[in-house]
Order: C-alpha cells, then structure tokens, then sequence
C-alpha cells in the first residue's frame, strides 16, 4: 500500500483499486448475479420450463400427466428465479409476461 493509499484509509476513504476489486467481488456474490457461461443453463431452463407449461395448462385436469408437468414447471419457475430471472412485470396481463432478468417491476416467482 502506498503512502497516498494510507492516507485515503486514514481520511476514511478507499482507494480506487480497491473499490474496483470490492464492486467486482460484491457482484459476484449477489444472488442471482449470472456469469456468462450460465447463461446457457438459464436457457435450457426457460426452453424446459415453456415445455412444461404447455403440457400443464394443455392437458385436461384428469390427465394422470397433468399434475407431474405442473409440479415440474413450477420447479423449473423456482430455479429461475434463484438464478436472478423472473416471469412477468407488474401490470402486465398473462400474455404478456415473458422471462427476463428480475428488476425493480419484475413480478417474483412464487
């Protein structure tokens, strides 16, 4: 650490390099925060979860195949948004609502 370093420290501020290193290092952990090998995966996940979906909402309620593809789409829906995705936006209607990476209007899912 440099003398100019030791005294931002002492004034009680932080050096830029380390704040760079602290902005990296606290993205890395927040949750949901994807790294660009992931993304793959959430794909996958989203292409498994539509599938899911449609078998769940198309087949009839007495189809023994019915209640296994629900339970798994919303299983699928659970990984998403623990990797940082969400299904829907506030105000938007059923049609509208597509996968996106969560923000402040994101609609969490449950």
């Amino acid at each position: 650490m440099s003398v100019g370093e030791e005294s931002a420290l002492v004034r009680g501020r932080m050096p830029w390099r380390y704040s760079v290193a602290l902005s990296i290092l606290s993205f890395m952990l927040v949750p949901g925060a994807i790294r660009a090998e992931d993304q793959p995966n959430v794909q996958a996940l989203i292409a498994a979860w539509k599938e899911q979906n449609t078998h769940c909402r198309g087949l009839h309620g007495d189809d023994p195949r019915t209640q296994p593809a629900c339970d798994e789409r919303q299983r699928l829906g659970r990984a998403l948004y623990e990797r940082g995705w969400c299904y829907g936006e506030e105000n938007q209607l059923a049609y509208q609502m597509q996968w996106h990476r969560c923000h402040a209007n994101s609609v969490p899912y449950e």
